[in-house]
């Protein structure tokens, strides 16, 4: 599972990056990917999961907070097709 560090980056700093990086995880065929922005007021949280409702390659992994191992991070799936299928497409 490849994880995107936004944690104390300026809002438009983090969103560029965690758009870049999303991007970048949907063309290697990756399944998951952990977004760490951190607990703080909340607002990188809610710039990431706004940005990944409004994408339709992504999806919300919804966890019971209680068994949460990490609440400064949200965890998304990656509706993409396989890595073999990426592989072939990039050649």
């Amino acid at each position: 599972m490849r994880t995107i560090y936004i944690r104390k980056l300026r809002f438009e700093e983090a969103r560029i990056k965690l758009e870049r990086e999303l991007h970048e995880a949907f063309m290697d065929g990756e399944s998951y990917v952990e977004i760490l922005h951190g607990i703080g007021e909340g607002i990188l949280k809610r710039m990431a999961i706004d940005y990944v409702e409004t994408c339709g390659f992504l999806k919300l992994v919804e966890t019971d907070p209680m068994f949460r191992s990490n609440p400064g991070a949200t965890i998304v799936e990656i509706l993409a097709p396989s890595k073999e299928y990426i592989n072939r497409l990039k050649s």
